[in-house]
């Protein structure tokens, strides 16, 4: 009897964490989704994905690897090309291995195939959903600023640890 009421618990514990999962999941999706910042660091420092913050905030033959850093953190990538006696190298920060996008991908490792499918299938739902607002909005003439240049990949080239150049993909 003792074993069974341990398999009852454990599978509702299993269903519990399912739920609680998908909710959080959820919850960050639809929240970055809004263009909040939800949660402070979970966002993963979107900014460095907008191309006016970054032309206010990276100046070629100015802004040094120190302040990069200070601003964005350690790059998910770096390499290194030492040539001619120069100290070149490339930053690459990549949103996809940050942020929300980072825990929704490690939450996929630890929950079932079917609640995986489930994320999924919620996440293209909110996807949908915000597309189709984009639609409307762009319809009755109430677009969301136009103007907002993002990408999901900065590739910051320095020479002797300043910037020559970035690019935003």
């Amino acid at each position: 009897m003792k074993m069974k009421d341990y398999a009852m618990r454990l599978n509702c514990l299993r269903k519990l964490t399912s739920v609680a999962l998908i909710s959080i999941a959820l919850s960050l999706i639809s929240g970055c989704q809004n263009g909040g910042d939800l949660m402070g660091g979970l966002s993963g420092g979107s900014k460095k994905y907008e191309l006016a913050y970054l032309k206010q905030n990276l100046i070629p033959g100015k802004t040094t690897k120190a302040q990069v850093m200070a601003l964005f953190g350690a790059p998910h990538e770096e390499e290194l090309q030492a040539t001619n006696g120069r100290n070149d190298s490339n930053w690459t920060y990549d949103k996809r291995e940050e942020g929300v996008d980072k825990y929704v991908q490690l939450a996929h490792k630890y929950v079932s195939t079917e609640t995986s499918l489930k994320m999924y299938s919620a996440s293209a739902q909110v996807n949908r959903v915000d597309d189709a607002v984009s639609d409307v909005n762009s319809v009755v003439g109430t677009k969301r600023a136009a103007s907002k240049v993002t990408g999901s990949e900065l590739i910051i080239y320095f020479k002797d640890d300043v910037i020559d150049y970035y690019r935003l993909f």
